[in-house]
């Protein structure tokens, strides 16, 4: 299993209508890796996985945002 899959499979909700902060949805993967004893992705593998499941990147001005995930609530960052 992939360590991006895992983290989607575990962490997230997929969703038409949901979107995510994109900054903020890394982080998330970066900690659940650390605290799964997973190795880290880069940003871009990070992306790029997350396309494949059909999940748009969006951005606008200095926000960008994921179109289609959620983090599940008790994954969030406080």
């Amino acid at each position: 299993m992939k360590p991006i899959t895992g983290f989607v499979d575990e962490c997230c909700l997929i969703a038409p209508n949901a979107r995510f902060p994109a900054v903020e949805l890394y982080l998330t993967y970066v900690r659940w890796c650390l605290a799964s004893g997973v190795p880290v992705q880069d940003q871009f593998t990070f992306l790029e996985v997350l396309e494949c499941y059909g999940l748009k990147y969006r951005e606008r001005k200095n926000h960008s945002w994921f179109k289609g995930v959620a983090v599940r609530p008790e994954y969030r960052l406080e």
